[in-house]
């Protein structure tokens, strides 16, 4: 370990705020767990149907600024490193579940903010 865990402010949170759309499904894609890469691009390009929005060579370069900016770590369940990348594990962070958690706010206020158009137009 690292030692000591810092708490974690709401700015820490605010400064990865709001999200691409990309980052966004790929961290809510690992809020049921770990998942490998191969997982994790499945479940972000079921989203938008018939038009995938990560293929393999984005996924990884997503995957390893995310683990830069400390959002996601890998976690190999098995506790053996494997010598694939493609079968490494990846992890939401504590950091990476509050900044999901709050985009997630942040998307539930845009959908009301535009429900309200909607009834505005008479639509």
């Amino acid at each position: 370990m690292d030692g000591p865990r810092k708490s974690l402010s709401a700015a820490d949170v605010a400064r990865h705020l709001p999200l691409r759309p990309v980052a966004c499904a790929v961290l809510a894609a690992l809020s049921e767990g770990p998942k490998p890469g191969i997982d994790i691009m499945e479940a972000a390009n079921a989203t938008v149907p018939g038009h995938p929005i990560l293929g393999p060579g984005t996924l990884y370069r997503l995957l390893k600024e995310l683990r830069h900016e400390k959002l996601i770590a890998r976690a190999d369940p098995t506790g053996i490193t494997p010598a694939d990348d493609r079968q490494v594990h990846h992890v939401l962070t504590p950091l990476g579940d509050l900044v999901l958690r709050a985009e997630v706010a942040r998307l539930r206020r845009t959908i009301l903010l535009a429900g309200g158009v909607r009834q505005a137009h008479g639509r």
